[in-house]
């Protein structure tokens, strides 16, 4: 089969561009793969890509969503004719919308693919109608959590048959070498936006660090809240256990140095970060959000699910881990019982079946 992954800016470092990149590494196997990106924000790739697959790129310079809907109507119709296109898979919400239309004028089928969570945007109503529209004109949709999925059937009227759920697949190979119950420090990864919750992070260590001093917290990733988190952290004298790394390539290979994760967001939909923690025997610490860490953490068993934004039970659990280390180890063993289902094999038949079913249609 012929089979486009449609994303709003392949050139940027993101949770969709990461799926895109490695879902069509794995599909280019045994299908014809291409990426269509709307924009292009740099000159490159920052991931990997198999050289069989094709990067199209659409019409530079439209910035509005109205002017990139028009842009990109006859040149998307255009080529998924001249190639014969069998699958179109829109990586987003916004993508799905700005070539949802095109469906009416070739044969393809078009899968929405939504790697948010319905539920944490509900009251945005512009995100939502959009959501609904793209939902609405789909052949498909694939949604990260089984949440998400009673959502759409739920809040949308969505027929259960039209929605599935398929989890990212966990990309790391189980950790090389043992878990270092010795090590005392703790890690967070991810972007510093706003629904990532770092504002809360200054709180939560302060508390921690109150009684151990002797503990560090490294944070990778960067952003639009990353000046603030810093200065926050400076004004409680924190700034020598707290260490902001910025951006840091092939941080997958760091989770090994450290003793457990720290997940602080207000929303998420399936959080790659604590499948990657939990790939290297790492025990995880997570707000009992909506939609996402309920579905990866087994609470008490593997890490913590700690009620919404409350930072003192989140301090208070971080403290427990770091004064018992049979804690730490024993949920370190437990960490790979439930990985099974993160797998590329489970996720990648998971998809296949979805092909076949779209092909008959």
């Amino acid at each position: 089969m012929r089979i486009c992954f449609v994303d709003y800016d392949i050139t940027v470092t993101g949770g969709a561009e990461q799926v895109s990149v490695s879902l069509a590494n794995e599909l280019c196997k045994s299908h014809k793969i291409y990426i269509y990106s709307i924009n292009a924000e740099n000159d490159s790739i920052p991931y990997t890509l198999d050289k069989s697959v094709l990067c199209v790129w659409g019409p530079k310079g439209k910035k509005r969503l109205n002017e990139m809907i028009k842009a990109n109507f006859s040149p998307f119709i255009k080529f998924v004719k001249r190639e014969k296109i069998d699958i179109v898979l829109s990586m987003g919400n916004y993508p799905a919308l700005i070539v949802s239309l095109t469906r009416f004028f070739n044969k393809a089928k078009y899968v929405f693919c939504d790697h948010g969570a319905l539920i944490n945007q509900w009251k945005q109503k512009d995100v939502t109608a959009i959501r609904f529209w793209d939902m609405l004109l789909a052949d498909r949709v694939v949604v990260l959590t089984e949440r998400t999925r009673d959502d759409y059937c739920r809040l949308f009227y969505c027929p259960k048959k039209k929605v599935r759920c398929i989890y990212n697949w966990n990309d790391v190979l189980p950790a090389a070498k043992d878990y270092d119950a010795d090590s005392k420090k703790i890690i967070s990864v991810g972007r510093f936006g706003k629904e990532k919750g770092y504002d809360m992070l200054p709180d939560i260590a302060e508390k921690i660090f109150r009684k151990h001093p002797e503990w560090e917290w490294d944070v990778y990733g960067d952003g639009e809240t990353f000046l603030s988190v810093k200065e926050a952290i400076k004004e409680r004298g924190i700034d020598d256990r707290v260490h902001l790394r910025g951006n840091q390539k092939n941080v997958k290979s760091l989770y090994q140095d450290y003793a457990f994760l720290i997940l602080p967001s207000y929303r998420e939909g399936m959080p790659l970060v604590l499948l990657e923690a939990k790939a290297n025997r790492l025990p995880l610490l997570s707000f009992d959000i909506l939609t996402g860490p309920r579905e990866i953490i087994r609470d008490g068993i593997d890490g913590y699910l700690i009620p919404p934004y409350n930072v003192e039970k989140m301090a208070e659990k971080a403290v427990r881990l770091i004064e018992d280390k049979e804690l730490r180890k024993r949920m370190s063993d437990n960490s790979q019982d439930n990985l099974d289902k993160f797998s590329k094999e489970e996720i990648e038949k998971k998809w296949m079946a979805l092909f076949a079913e779209l092909k008959k249609k």
